[in-house]
């Protein structure tokens, strides 16, 4: 990334907590990947609030921070 991005860890936290399809491996919709992308798009989407107007390479530097 062009910019360091500083992400408050509790935030981040809070975010996946509140999407049991990124953590809870009991649910059958933790093993679908659209619902899991989706699901990180919405962390990010609330994380970087350009995230959906960025291209593609910007959205994937953007998940690999958070």
């Amino acid at each position: 990334m062009d910019k360091e991005t500083n992400i408050d860890n509790n935030i981040l936290i809070a975010l996946v907590q509140a999407r049991p399809v990124l953590w809870d491996k009991t649910l059958d919709i933790f093993k679908g990947r659209c619902a899991t992308r989706e699901a990180w798009s919405q962390v990010c989407c609330e994380l970087n609030e350009d995230f959906k107007e960025m291209e593609s390479k910007g959205k994937n530097e953007s998940r690999t921070v958070a």
